[in-house]
């Protein structure tokens, strides 16, 4: 058997389904084709070999993925896409564009949330070690699939599919039925390496060296119809579309009664932005996301209702006595111990959102970060009435900050230069309080450590020049390892405190299921088991 695994770092993938005029596109490719998938194998080979043609191993790795027709794992997936409105001048003469009106000219571009990655395998397919080496060197010069949006990690894949994939499995025949789609492949028995960019009619052909014609011009009139290649239903997973795809629910157009009874706990979302979003900015952006929810939640039921899950207190005065417990909003990267980059929030209410809760939610969408021009636009992933699974880990006896712990309570007084350190409050002390506080056992023993940046990026936690480094007089140990980063204020907007990494050590397997400190309901805190 042969599998290869693609991973989305920016959780998304933008695709559209070969041949599909992209005016008459209602979504976009899914499951992803195994003729995009060799496409951008041979491209990898063009890219490594410049001036060359595809070698005798080459033809044959590539011809090999095609004797197969694979399975395609997927996990949940949301279907998403933007509005650009590009000017033109229409029906203008040259001559005449100086003085002429502009028009708009819509478009769509569609992708896919996806909230794991791509598998996939063939059966009968097996490569001797040569053949796998070389598709080793391919697939890691594979750095996008689909668009170019769609940053990607391809990799030979070895070991059990994880939890939650589902497999798309090839009909022997065409069915057009609601739990099966269509998938563009190579087709088994038919195909040659050179299809992937030319028909069988071209001059060059024969010549791997010669450049074809352009392919898509080629295959323009004759409906994108390329030689050894051609659509296969696939049945999708068990339960598809329901349990796989998610859907944001229409409203009902009257108001809905505030009294309701809790109907989520978990809201996920893919935060989707034409740049990288670093982890720094986790409170910026989990405290932005509620004040958008809060008010669409108000201009919905007015500014004198009340939502607890939102706000975490009544309205003031009355919030001066109260305690602040509003949902946690958690952004996340997908793959904590290689990028320190945002890729989803996921927001966590114990006491369970209401639908109207839900909607003020799911109405946020856009979402601006720091000094940044493009915004971050949501796009629902998962409703669900459990905790967050990243918040529910195995057990482990070392756990290491994901973000950076800020103890709730000031630990020195002055400034740092002439720090009066209070000893019971030092951050270590704070810290396994804290713990104490989330349910740990109090009998087990425990080591603190503070994590230095040497000692972070072997600890798989993300680089600490990441976040701002605390200037110390020398010597001062008390704040060894700090760092600077935003907290949330009392409607004053974000403010800066000292926090720090740590590693926590203790002698049985614990689980630690909520973030910890200052501003742990927007992001701060949070440890992950070491790997």
């Amino acid at each position: 058997m042969t599998a290869i695994k693609l991973t989305f770092p920016w959780g998304r993938y933008y695709a559209h389904p070969w041949g599909v005029n992209p005016g008459r596109l209602r979504e976009a490719e899914w499951p992803p084709s195994t003729w995009r998938l060799l496409r951008a194998l041979v491209s990898a080979w063009f890219r490594t070999h410049l001036g060359q043609g595809p070698s005798a191993h080459c033809i044959r790795l590539i011809e090999l993925l095609a004797v197969e027709l694979p399975e395609i794992g997927v996990g949940k997936i949301s279907f998403g896409n933007t509005v650009h409105w590009q000017p033109n001048y229409g029906a203008t003469p040259p001559d005449s564009r100086a003085d002429a009106v502009y028009k708009k000219t819509r478009h769509e571009n569609h992708f896919v949330a996806v909230s794991g990655p791509v598998l996939f395998r063939w059966h009968s397919v097996s490569l001797t070690a040569a053949q796998r080496a070389l598709l080793r060197t391919l697939l890691a010069e594979v750095t996008y699939f689909g668009r170019a949006e769609s940053l990607c990690l391809a990799e030979l894949y070895e070991t059990e599919a994880p939890a939650g994939v589902g497999w798309c499995r090839p009909n022997n025949r065409r069915k057009i039925s609601a739990s099966c789609r269509d998938v563009f492949c190579p087709i088994p028995g038919d195909f040659l390496l050179a299809d992937l960019w030319s028909r069988c009619t071209d001059p060059a052909r024969k010549d791997l060296h010669s450049a074809p014609p352009h392919f898509v011009d080629r295959l323009l009139s004759t409906e994108m119809k390329a030689d050894g290649g051609d659509w296969f239903s696939f049945q999708m997973p068990e339960g598809w579309p329901a349990k796989w795809v998610v859907k944001i629910p229409k409203s009902a157009r009257k108001p809905r009664v505030l009294n309701q009874q809790p109907v989520a706990q978990t809201l996920r979302f893919s935060l989707q932005c034409r740049i990288p979003i670093p982890l720094k900015f986790t409170v910026d952006i989990a405290g932005r996301f509620r004040q958008s929810a809060i008010k669409r939640f108000k201009e919905a039921h007015g500014d004198e209702t009340h939502s607890f899950a939102l706000s975490g207190h009544p309205p003031a005065p009355a919030y001066a006595t109260g305690d602040h417990q509003h949902a946690h909003f958690l952004p996340l990267p997908r793959q904590s111990d290689q990028y320190a980059l945002i890729e989803e929030i996921q927001i966590w209410a114990p006491c369970g959102f209401t639908q109207s809760e839900v909607e003020a939610l799911m109405c946020v969408k856009k979402v601006h970060w720091g000094a940044a021009d493009y915004p971050i636009r949501p796009v629902l992933l998962e409703i669900s009435n459990r905790s967050p699974e990243f918040l529910d880990p195995a057990p482990a006896t070392i756990w290491n900050s994901l973000t950076p712990f800020v103890p709730p309570r000031h630990f020195y007084r002055g400034n740092l230069h002439r720090a009066n350190l209070k000893e019971k409050d030092s951050p270590e002390h704070q810290l396994a309080e804290m713990l104490r506080l989330a349910g740990v056992d109090q009998n087990l023993s425990v080591v603190i450590r503070r994590l230095t940046s040497n000692v972070s990026a072997q600890a798989t936690n993300p680089a600490q020049a990441d976040w701002d480094i605390i200037r110390t007089p020398a010597g001062s140990a008390a704040f060894s390892g700090a760092v600077s980063t935003a907290i949330h204020g009392n409607g004053q907007g974000s403010e800066r405190r000292i926090g720090f990494f740590f590693q926590i050590e203790f002698d049985q397997q614990v689980v630690i299921s909520r973030p910890l400190g200052h501003s742990c309901h927007f992001g701060l805190g949070l440890f992950i088991p070491a790997q």
